[in-house]
């Protein structure tokens, strides 16, 4: 396979028709195969010779059908010889590059000469509305100002924040080329990547079907050594932050293709194709070696590198915040110190304001502090209804340490209840009563030994137009590093050790759900690995410590048998055990990950009821203050310890080990 392709034959579906005046070559826009992928996710129009090429293939490829076409016109008019390579040069200077995703078109912004990329749109809007018409170059001040200029800042491709938003960005970037090779490509570098998980996806084809093999792996080379009209290579490995690979093995591999024989046997070949796939994935990292729309490692380094973006310059990555932060983080106008002193910007918000305040007030010799807003939960739990604001603040000292907070609004404050029809007074008494109900159950559960964190209250008066000054009251505790257990990649469960070493912490974690009766209000439904646990590795990524992180859902239930909750928890944990298996770990290492399971919650729940029951302890006085009515938190906890003391152990223990959410059917015995 060669670039640009010749001998290009501009019939059948390259036969060149007339549209609203425009010459049309390929597709329509927008139109798909049988398995609903896009005939050609690119094209290019040609503004000067009103012509859009929308074949499939690159950039370069259109060039050389609009030379094909100009050459058959100037013979078809006899107009002699032209010169070709003053033309091509013509031709890659007119042209202006799109990008389909969605129903929408986006546009490759030249912040050097937009007047040639307005042309295309001119062009564009005769088959497709304006508002389905974006262009790239966000990052750019010259395009956002000449969009601003014609009042259509609008009309920028916004970049997405959301997880489900960068999760289609990505899919929707996913190109093929000529050949059954899948990438991801970039438009505002007009850029593809290729990843390891669609590399090693060839290896079968090298017996299946060699011919398939060496077309892909020739596109993988020509790609690679293309440079486009931007600078920009055709084709990059998909690789961690500042790692390179040499791509001298991949010419080897298609050397002995090429070459093949019966001097050259199918092993030789497998063989050379092991050794590149090695050097990839060493360089691509665990991280990325697994295409996983899930793995927040992996989505955002794919969208950094589609949207252009350095990811190790952003914000988040410099303090080295967890992957769930990436790109999630709004940084908010602040305040500077100047001197002794602390300037706020005008823009500042008053509760921005009144957070900086208080950690000015609070601690000593700051030279800056800074609050973004996070933008967008990371739990999948349904949270209608609640307040969820969340705050990341960056306390840097004079000793250059930086000290990372989470501050998270409580979630029924005076507003929400007044939404709901409460009136003032009432609203803010029950805002104070709620306060105190959260700081006992945080109390409860460090009395019982549990792993969760120190929190800290602010409190903030907010003027509120029409209603005065209201409390806000928040809960402040130190940013922990690690991995929530919902959102481990799956690299991580090709360790066998990994998903032992996890099945030990989910276990004891299990017992602080069952015991606190951690559960949704509105569903019953049990809080357990979906958010609030999270893990910290090694230094060869095997989970050491697990940390309750947030106590979201404790004492919702108080009466219903441990013995009922628990299957719940088991089916929570088999979505682990799963997902190792898929990972190719054998079954025997599951059946001990299951034992480890049931081992740690029984001993957690031993040394819990030993806490709780020994003779001179006073925890079960430990709301004897308060009063008794239904449903308080003394009633509560009277029935907590109740269904705690009533708990046989071994019962628990024996139906974890023969439970029937952790039983596996004879077809997952294949991958032991």
């Amino acid at each position: 396979m060669t670039f640009p392709p010749e001998n290009i034959v501009l019939e059948g579906p390259l036969e060149p028709r007339e549209k609203k005046g425009i010459t049309f070559i390929g597709p329509d826009f927008f139109v798909k195969d049988q398995n609903g992928d896009l005939l050609s996710p690119i094209a290019s129009v040609f503004p000067k010779y009103r012509t859009i090429i929308n074949v499939r293939g690159i950039h370069a490829c259109h060039i050389s059908i609009m030379l094909e076409l100009l050459k058959r016109r100037s013979h078809a008019e006899d107009r002699g010889e032209i010169d070709e390579g003053e033309l091509e040069l013509e031709l890659y200077d007119d042209a202006v590059s799109l990008l389909f995703r969605d129903s929408l078109i986006l546009v490759r912004s030249d912040p050097a000469d937009m007047e040639r990329v307005f042309a295309a749109d001119q062009i564009l809007q005769s088959f497709c509305p304006k508002e389905r018409i974006q262009f790239t170059g966000l990052h750019i001040p010259e395009v956002r100002r000449q969009l601003r200029h014609r009042g259509e800042s609008w009309r920028v491709s916004p970049a997405p924040r959301s997880a489900l938003e960068i999760s289609s960005y990505v899919r929707a970037s996913k190109v093929q080329v000529s050949t059954g090779l899948t990438l991801y490509y970039s438009a505002p570098s007009g850029g593809r990547f290729l990843t390891y998980d669609e590399f090693i996806r060839m290896r079968p084809l090298l017996r299946q079907d060699p011919k398939e093999a060496l077309a892909r792996l020739e596109e993988i080379l020509n790609l690679l050594e293309r440079v486009n009209s931007w600078g920009s290579r055709e084709l990059s490995f998909f690789l961690s932050a500042g790692a390179k690979l040499d791509f001298k093995g991949l010419r080897q591999v298609v050397s002995l293709l090429e070459d093949f024989s019966a001097s050259t046997s199918t092993e030789q070949v497998e063989r050379a194709f092991d050794r590149f796939a090695l050097d990839f994935a060493q360089s691509a990292g665990s991280e990325l070696m697994v295409d996983d729309y899930h793995n927040p490692v992996w989505r955002t380094t794919m969208f950094c590198r589609l949207f252009g973006i350095d990811e190790q310059e952003m914000e988040e990555w410099s303090l080295d915040l967890s992957p769930e932060f990436h790109l999630n983080v709004k940084w908010l106008p602040g305040a500077s110190v100047v001197g002794d002193e602390l300037r706020f910007d005008p823009r500042s918000h008053r509760r921005v304001q009144g957070l900086i305040s208080h950690f000015w007030e609070k601690s000593g010799g700051l030279v800056s502090i800074n609050v973004g807003h996070i933008e967008e939960s990371q739990s999948a739990r349904d949270i209608s209804g609640e307040e969820r604001d969340v705050y990341l603040v960056v306390i840097t000292s004079k000793d250059q340490q930086d000290s990372i907070r989470i501050i998270r609004l409580m979630k029924w404050d005076v507003i929400q209840r007044i939404r709901m029809g409460i009136p003032l007074d009432q609203a803010i008494a029950e805002t104070i009563k709620y306060r105190d109900y959260i700081l006992d159950r945080l109390n409860a559960a460090t009395q019982l030994g549990f792993p969760i964190l120190s929190y800290n209250e602010i409190r903030l008066d907010e003027d509120i137009p029409g209603l005065g000054l209201l409390p806000t009251f928040f809960y402040d505790r130190q940013y922990i590093p690690g991995v929530v257990t919902d959102k481990i990649p799956i690299s991580c469960y090709k360790n066998p050790n990994f998903i032992m070493s996890l099945a030990g912490l989910l276990g004891a974690a299990a017992t602080f759900t069952l015991v606190l009766g951690r559960a949704s209000p509105r569903t019953g439904k049990i809080f357990y690995d979906d958010g609030d646990e999270l893990i910290q590795l090694n230094s060869i990524s095997i989970p050491v410590r697990l940390i309750v992180i947030e106590t979201t859902g404790s004492f919702t239930d108080w009466t219903t048998p441990l013995l009922t909750l628990l299957p719940q928890c088991l089916t929570r944990f088999r979505v682990h055990l799963d997902k190792a298996l898929e990972s190719g770990v054998p079954l025997q290492i599951i059946e001990w990950a299951v034992a480890i399971f049931a081992e740690a919650l029984s001993d957690k729940l031993d040394a819990i009821k030993e806490i709780a029951f020994a003779p001179s302890s006073k925890i079960r006085f430990l709301f004897s203050d308060r009063t008794s009515e239904q449903g308080g938190i003394r009633h509560r906890w009277e029935g907590i310890l109740d269904r705690l003391e009533a708990t046989d152990v071994e019962e628990l223990y024996g139906y974890i080990v023969n439970s029937p959410e952790l039983r596996f059917r004879s077809q997952d015995l294949s991958t032991s």
